[in-house]
């Protein structure tokens, strides 16, 4: 893991968007570490928090961010934008859209309003994306990864109010 914040600390903001490639694997996932364990909580967080240094340093002003919030019914909904929105707020970004699923799909491929969110992180409109928990991306540890080098790939970051290890 020291060498994703290596590589990623020592490259700027313009080449690493010009670059658009992932960190390289966690290793937990190549070496079968079990879902859900501590330690593989804490290697996706410093996955998700070194591609976060890496795409916040230099940028001028606030980033601006997208809340994304996933919820069974729109009646949650309000309650975890609210979470989102004080983590970003903590952080000092620039809310400029939100992001509401309520269609529950497992496969955040499938989903629409996230689809939307990374439209707007390759116009530029947005520089990441804030959530309440690991869970509005997917509970499920590989899914959770692949969609952290989707953001990377789209050249955008997440952030969490609750980071991988509180889930």
């Amino acid at each position: 893991m020291s060498l994703i914040l290596d590589v990623t600390s020592s490259v700027d903001k313009q080449s690493l968007l010009a670059r658009r490639s992932a960190p390289a694997s966690s290793g937990a996932a190549a070496s079968g570490s079990r879902p859900g364990s501590a330690e593989r909580s804490r290697q996706l967080r410093d996955l998700r928090l070194s591609i976060l240094r890496s795409l916040t340093t230099g940028v001028p002003g606030q980033p601006r961010v997208g809340l994304y919030v996933l919820v069974k019914d729109n009646s949650s909904a309000g309650e975890r934008r609210a979470v989102a929105l004080a983590c970003a707020g903590r952080a000092g970004f620039e809310v400029a859209e939100t992001y509401v699923d309520d269609t529950w799909r497992s496969d955040p491929v499938s989903r629409f309003a996230l689809a939307r969110a990374y439209a707007a992180l390759r116009r530029r409109d947005i520089h990441g994306l804030v959530v309440a928990s690991q869970v509005d991306i997917s509970p499920i540890d590989s899914v959770y990864e692949q969609e952290l080098r989707r953001l990377w790939a789209a050249g955008g970051f997440l952030d969490l109010a609750l980071d991988e290890t509180r889930l």
